[in-house]
């Protein structure tokens, strides 16, 4: 009994194979993607409540100065540090829920404009992840204070 190989089934296996292989690398990429935005999910949500706590430690403070040393009392800043002029570093470490640590930098300005009554005080917040050139968020916020 004389077996001949059928052409048709061994094309129709490679083209299952390279159709099985392109499905993997689709669902791997689609995993990954996931991860990235989760990350990223997470480190945002990490940096919006870092500045929050900055914003609120540092509201009605005449100075950087008094900014500067009342941050120092934060469990989550390592370090604060002039940048320049008007901006403070500020080296921050957010521990998680499960103990896992993230680094951050913020850096925080103020502008203050005199009226006749007082003068409003604006502060920027800029927070960045480790050591990244891109802010990853910004928070603007103000008050005012009377004379």
């Amino acid at each position: 009994m004389k077996r001949t190989r059928n052409i048709a089934f061994i094309v129709e296996l490679l083209l299952l194979f390279v159709i099985l292989l392109f499905v993997i690398v689709t669902i791997t990429r689609t995993f990954m993607t996931s991860r990235s935005q989760s990350l990223y999910a997470r480190h945002l949500t990490e940096a919006v409540t870092l500045a929050e706590n900055i914003a609120e430690v540092t509201r009605n403070l005449p100075d950087q100065e008094s900014a500067a040393a009342r941050l120092d009392a934060l469990e989550e800043v390592q370090e604060t540090a002039d940048k320049d002029g008007d901006t403070l570093r500020i080296t921050m470490l957010f521990t998680g829920e499960n103990g896992r640590q993230d680094p951050f930098k913020a850096d925080l300005s103020r502008k203050e404009e005199k009226t006749a009554a007082g003068s409003f005080v604006t502060e920027y917040i800029t927070m960045f992840y480790d050591d990244e050139s891109e802010p990853i968020y910004e928070l603007e916020t103000g008050w005012y204070r009377e004379s």
